[in-house]
């Protein structure tokens, strides 16, 4: 809510024109988006009013009480106010409470560089340490770790083990997208309602297998355009089955001779329920498309005038400068590789680095979309019929289902960030690769009259509590642990994380040095045994 506050306050001040551009800062006084740099803000706004007050800080002015710090913000004081809230706001880490940020929470009108003498001692590294996340806020103009001080911090969140990560904005045009996909199910609805039984047996004869690949395209693909197109197809084609199952009888598909009324109600809602599920999704998925986009701009934003190391970072201070090299010199492969996993991954942790450390690739990690939670959470909501069948046995993996939803959902709530995309990851993997094939492979033997409807159903109800327990276990077990199993542990680990082509070919084709890694896996696997419990979050 401050810098909400702060936001509008800046607005208004820009329109009274307390804020005005400058020769260093020719910002558009109508523009909404970037606004006036930090640095305008600092000293037409920040520190005339908090001169007014005793020259506190103007976090110190809002709560003279002061406040815990959960969030550390590192940005480079180069990108728009606009920009900069906007940023944050958006990224704003799950549990974390408040923020600090050097222009808010120092004294911009007091000279404070007797608190900069030792780095180590800083207000800068106090604060980190308080903290639990460090948010790094891109800007267009360079990288942020162009400059010696956000570099230093990228050192000491390294080295106190914070979770880092890349701040991004919300996506423009992301309501547009997903408006898109709406239409087409409305559109795709439509021609459903209008088609009524016509051709009913052919469509649901082929839906599964059609529907399957547009699936995969949009949850593996790394063609954003591909994506698209994925997404509004589905979006039509299963709309349109939706529409097409309720004007759907058993003599249209040959079923009144061969299976029961309670057979084909309990199977036409496990069917309407599914396909909804997947309607939703493929609309929603425009929207984790478009925030992907937004995670790769941002990334290619850390990479801009960036030398690969912090090596080549500046500082205004000479003095600093010096303290701060001296400092950071025994660790800065280690800080680079952190901060080319930020670049690369937009999060970086301990477990990611050792995973990382175990040859696994992962890019774009914290770039997930949540619209793969929407369709396991649709999918495993039991029917009413299936609540009141009379197999037992239904009833118990019904109700099964409904206890590993409640697990999962209060496990959800417990866990870190980094474990919540990573069982993201596993659970779109697990119904992509076990879940989906298995239920194809059961539909074309009953289709080909090899299996009863009776033992039809029941399959597909236990391969879906299966599946429940397979991605509590390995999201439990941690990318990191996983990665570190012998012989196996690196190629499924990637395979879980992998993205497009190149991330499923490191995980079934290493390269020489990724083979290296897993031949040398089991001696690392038993000398990091004894600190497991150290790496804990």
């Amino acid at each position: 809510m401050d810098l909400k506050r702060l936001c509008r306050a800046v607005s208004r001040a820009i329109k009274t024109g307390d804020i005005r551009p400058t020769e260093l800062d020719a910002f558009d006084p109508q523009d909404t988006v970037y606004g006036p740099t930090i640095y305008t803000v600092n000293e037409q706004f920040i520190k005339p009013r908090t001169a007014r007050v005793g020259n506190m800080s103007w976090a110190l002015m809002k709560h003279p009480s002061g406040l815990r710090c959960d969030l550390f913000v590192t940005h480079a004081w180069q990108e728009g106010i606009f920009e900069f809230v906007g940023k944050v706001l958006n990224s704003w880490p799950p549990r974390a409470k408040h923020a600090w940020c050097c222009m808010l929470a120092n004294p911009q009108n007091l000279d404070i560089s007797h608190l900069l003498m030792t780095p180590s001692s800083s207000p800068f590294a106090l604060a980190l340490q308080s903290a639990t996340y460090m948010l790094v806020v891109p800007n267009r103009h360079a990288s942020i770790y162009t400059r010696l001080w956000c570099s230093y911090e990228a050192y000491l969140a390294y080295e106190l083990d914070k979770i880092i990560v890349t701040a991004s904005a919300r996506p423009a045009g992301r309501v547009l997208a997903m408006l898109i996909a709406v239409l087409c199910a409305v559109v795709g609805g439509a021609v459903g309602y209008a088609q009524g039984g016509w051709g009913g047996k052919f469509i649901f004869n082929v839906f599964g297998f059609t529907v399957y690949p547009l699936l995969l395209g949009s949850v593996l693909s790394s063609n954003y355009t591909f994506r698209r197109f994925c997404n509004l197809l589905g979006a039509f084609w299963c709309s349109e089955y939706y529409m097409m199952v309720h004007n759907l009888s058993p003599e249209m598909l040959g079923w009144a001779a061969l299976h029961s009324d309670n057979e084909w109600g309990h199977w036409r809602e496990m069917c309407a329920n599914s396909t909804l599920a997947l309607v939703i999704y493929f609309c929603s998925a425009e929207i984790d498309r478009m925030r992907s986009m937004a995670n790769m701009h941002e990334a290619d934003m850390l990479k801009k005038n960036y030398t690969g190391s912090i090596y080549g970072a500046d500082c205004t201070s000479a003095d600093d400068a010096a303290k701060i090299r001296t400092e950071i010199a025994g660790v800065v492969p280690e800080v680079d590789r952190a901060v080319d996993q930020l670049i690369h991954a937009g999060m970086s942790t301990r477990n990611l680095r050792s995973a990382a450390e175990s040859g696994v690739d992962v890019e774009r990690f914290a770039s997930v979309g949540y619209s793969f939670g929407y369709l396991m959470a649709m999918s495993s909501v039991p029917t009413p019929s299936s609540l009141g069948v009379t197999s037992k046995y239904l009833l118990v993996l019904a109700l099964f289902n409904m206890v590993l939803g409640a697990i999962t959902l209060i496990a959800w709530c417990y866990l870190t960030w980094e474990s919540k995309i990573f069982g993201t990851f596993v659970s779109q993997k697990v119904i992509l690769v076990v879940q989906r094939p298995a239920r194809l492979t059961t539909f074309a033997l009953w289709q080909r009259g090899h299996m009863s409807t009776f033992l039809l159903i029941h399959l597909e109800a236990t391969i879906i509590v299966l599946c429940w327990a397979l991605i509590l276990g390995l999201t439990a077990a941690r990318i990191d642990r996983i990665a570190r199993l012998p012989w196996i542990g690196r190629g499924l680990a990637q395979f879980l994380v992998a993205r497009g082509r190149a991330g499923f070919r490191k995980a079934f084709f290493p390269s020489p040095s990724e083979a290296a890694t897993d031949e040398e896996a089991p001696s690392e696997a038993s000398q990091d045994d004894g600190d497991d419990d150290d790496n804990e979050e």
